[in-house]
């Protein structure tokens, strides 16, 4: 019995943290492009230590990404994948890594070494976690695959 109540309130407590890292996305789903580019760079600044300079830089840039995200976000509303054809499923994909490349290209010529170095873990630990996130899903399709 004791060992039941355990598992039940270490399932709680799991769900309890699931719940609140939902809530946190829904919080920011009601925010402007604008908005996610100021808290985007003010993160920066606070983990990068930006000067004024690169601060006002990466706010455009950082505007100009979110805006970008958000039409694409609007576009793939409207997109069926299934009936995609691979070759436009490929010219999809493709567009997106061409501009996610032009973007770290800009970023790497506002920060210095130390700082792109920086960025680039913190983004690649942040592509993981969401990757993780959303993995279970992925997991399902692949059943008795290897």
């Amino acid at each position: 019995m004791k060992k039941l109540m355990i598992i039940l309130l270490l399932g709680s407590t799991l769900l309890s943290f699931a719940q609140n890292e939902g809530k946190q996305k829904q919080m920011h789903k009601d925010f402007s492009p604008e908005q996610h580019a100021t808290l985007q760079t003010k993160k920066m600044t606070l983990a990068l230590d930006l000067n004024e300079n690169q601060q006002k830089q990466m706010l455009l840039l950082n505007k100009k990404w979110a805006e970008e995200k958000a039409k694409k976000k609007a576009e793939m509303k409207n997109l069926n994948f299934e009936e995609m054809t691979s070759t436009e499923k490929f010219n999809h994909k493709n567009a997106m890594l061409d501009a996610k490349i032009a973007h770290q290209n800009e970023v790497k010529k506002i920060l210095n070494e130390e700082q792109y170095s920086t960025w680039k873990k913190t983004s690649n630990k942040r592509h993981n976690k969401s990757k993780k996130g959303s993995g279970h899903q992925h997991a399902k399709g692949r059943k008795g695959q290897k």
